[in-house]
């Protein structure tokens, strides 16, 4: 058996302090830029030939980082670290750092810096490197020091020196050598940018409809008087909310109370009456289901709790509406790890509320009183519950004058028999609303409108002297109490 002699290949790559350049003639890959010196250090080679990866590993960090930097965009991140997966759960901890989307990134795998970095390019258009480690690193910038915690980021200018754990890492806009032919074998690249389009599109279109809804609502705003009874609540928010915020003075010395509970079944006005609580009070209005913020990703609802938050203290004075206010403020479960979690962060957030005296109120709404965490209902959370209960007869009356107050109802209408009715079966605010808006409908259908939409012969003429009668009103109040019957299941969490 023949046996070759093992050659000597010479390596052409940056070696030691001093960056000397070496040649190898190598099978796989070789540094054509590269110019070898008169220098020679041979390399021996039992077995295969270094790769092409394990030689760009031999280039210093950072020409490698410099190479990345000579093409760095606005929306492009690069990691540095022993191991992707690490590198990429420690930028994740750190994201509320980033603030652009990011749609290229580049991972240069290094074992020699002993931590992890993130750099991004910031929307002035400068470079800033984001401390991934669990420890502090230290930033020299024109033979100054500065000390970057943990998650913390400043940006970075040529020759500016970055150490992390005692090794030094140089700051250049631009490589020794001309390494364009070869990021491929010293970093990952990973496009994200298909993904990151469609999410700001979607974005982009839930801010623009917000808009739209709020445009809509100022032009026709709820107050106190669109509110049918809830005489002593409405008395109570405004002693509550509304006058500490118009006369801040008389309150110098009071603890005001941040948290609020409305409680009763479904239908009864607990969005109505906060939304025009937030009218009266000339304040910011957030309304959302307490699910809106919950999240698969762990960390991520507790995250969107905060948002929620700081939001409302920059728009100070500011309500917050949470509909549904059990599903996540439930009692705590020792099962539930997450779930409790959540529990804990409300509680942090109003506590820090009440501390810091800030104008945000917090209501919470629920048809599950019962269900709640003992905590959260606690003096200095949500210390204040007002049961909104189903409407008396009387309130019924109200509640029907105010929806029907703009809709054209025939004088001959006996509305106190259909209320008597109504009232008997339990109708709430939102039943009320309902059978005037199908008796508008009942209307159209019985003068023929639709029919003239469909034959696209409609002209505003024909609403001229249009009147909804009392056949209407009957007929949208049988077909109502024929879905009750049908559906006459005590509404979900609501304990009669």
């Amino acid at each position: 058996m023949r046996i070759n002699p093992i050659t000597t290949n010479y390596n052409s790559c940056y070696t030691g302090k001093n960056k000397t350049k070496k040649t190898q003639t190598n099978p796989i890959g070789t540094f054509q830029e590269l110019k070898p010196s008169r220098n020679y250090y041979p390399v021996n080679f039992k077995g295969l030939p270094m790769s092409v990866n394990e030689l760009a590993k031999q280039i210093p960090l950072e020409d490698r980082l410099a190479s990345i930097f000579q093409n760095f965009k606005l929306e492009d991140m690069i990691l540095v670290g022993k191991q992707l997966g690490e590198c990429a759960k420690k930028m994740y901890n750190s994201s509320g750092t980033v603030k652009q989307a990011i749609k290229r990134g580049f991972f240069i795998e290094d074992e020699k810096l002993g931590g992890n970095l993130g750099f991004i390019k910031n929307s002035l258009g400068d470079k800033e490197v984001i401390n991934l480690n669990d420890f502090d690193i230290t930033l020299i910038s024109d033979n100054k020091s500065y000390d970057m915690k943990p998650q913390e980021s400043f940006y970075v200018l040529e020759n500016d020196i970055l150490s992390v754990n005692g090794n030094q890492l140089k700051i250049k806009d631009k490589s020794k050598t001309d390494l364009s032919k070869f990021r491929k074998n010293f970093a990952k690249a990973f496009d994200f940018q298909k993904e990151v389009e469609t999410q700001i599109e979607k974005i982009n279109k839930k801010t623009l409809s917000t808009l739209i809804q709020k445009k809509h609502k100022t032009s026709t705003p709820v107050t106190f008087e669109q509110v049918g009874g809830m005489s002593e609540l409405k008395d109570a928010l405004k002693k509550d909310i509304i006058y500490p915020l118009r006369y801040p003075d008389a309150y110098e010395n009071v603890e005001l109370n941040h948290g609020f509970l409305l409680y009763g079944p479904p239908g009864t006005g607990k969005t109505h009456i906060a939304r025009a609580l937030a009218n009266e009070a000339d304040a910011h209005f957030i309304g959302l289901n307490g699910l809106d913020l919950e999240s698969k990703w762990v960390g991520e609802s507790e995250a969107n709790w905060r948002q929620l938050f700081e939001e409302a203290k920059a728009n100070q004075p500011t309500i917050i509406f949470l509909d549904e206010f059990d599903a996540v403020a439930r009692s705590r479960d020792s099962k539930d790890e997450y779930g409790n979690k959540v529990v804990n962060q409300i509680l942090t957030l109003m506590t820090d509320i009440d501390n810091e005296g800030e104008n945000v109120f917090v209501i919470g709404a629920t048809n599950n009183y019962k269900a709640l965490d003992s905590a959260i209902i606690r003096s200095g959370r949500f210390g204040k519950h007002y049961e909104v209960p189903s409407p008396d007869l009387e309130t019924l009356k109200q509640i029907f004058d105010i929806h029907a107050g703009k809709k054209p109802l025939d004088k001959n209408i006996n509305k106190d028999a259909l209320l008597e009715k109504l009232y008997r079966n339990k109708a709430t605010g939102a039943d009320i609303k309902h059978i005037i808006n199908e008796a508008h409908t009942n209307g159209f259908v019985r003068a023929g409108i639709f029919e003239k939409m469909e034959n696209h012969t409609y002209s505003p003429q024909d609403k001229a002297g249009f009147k909804i009668t009392q056949e209407d009103l009957d007929k949208a109040a049988e077909s109502f109490l024929k879905d009750k019957k049908s559906n006459n299941r005590t509404p979900l969490g609501f304990m009669r």
